[in-house]
């Protein structure tokens, strides 16, 4: 299993992918591994805790959703992510957790 092999949860991994970009060095590989495990202790695990069941139906929770993706990724990410990498990699791990969210709603309701 590549999750294991990686160090990572099967989220983490699907983070760790969305987060990587072509030519890094081992050590910034590291990096987004940490990142990417990272984030989802802020977002799961923390208080105050982020990821609330609906959290996308609520205005004030969506923003900290995003905050919380930003601040984390600014702290985490390697220097070689300039502010339009990160930006983008933002709205990318921003949309992955929306479209969880918005998948288990259709879920609970098939």
């Amino acid at each position: 299993m590549r999750a294991n092999r990686e160090g990572l949860s099967e989220l983490e991994l699907e983070i760790f992918d969305l987060l990587k970009k072509d030519n890094l060095t081992k050590d910034e590989l590291q990096k987004v591994k940490l990142a990417a495990k990272n984030l989802l202790h802020r977002l799961q695990a923390e208080k105050p805790a982020v990821l609330i069941t609906d959290w996308h139906k609520d205005t004030q929770t969506y923003i900290k959703v995003q905050t919380a993706i930003k601040t984390v990724l600014h702290d985490a990410l390697p220097d070689s992510y300039d502010r339009k990498v990160y930006s983008t990699k933002c709205d990318i791990i921003f949309a992955h957790f929306l479209r969880i969210a918005q998948n288990e709603l259709y879920r609970a309701y098939a």
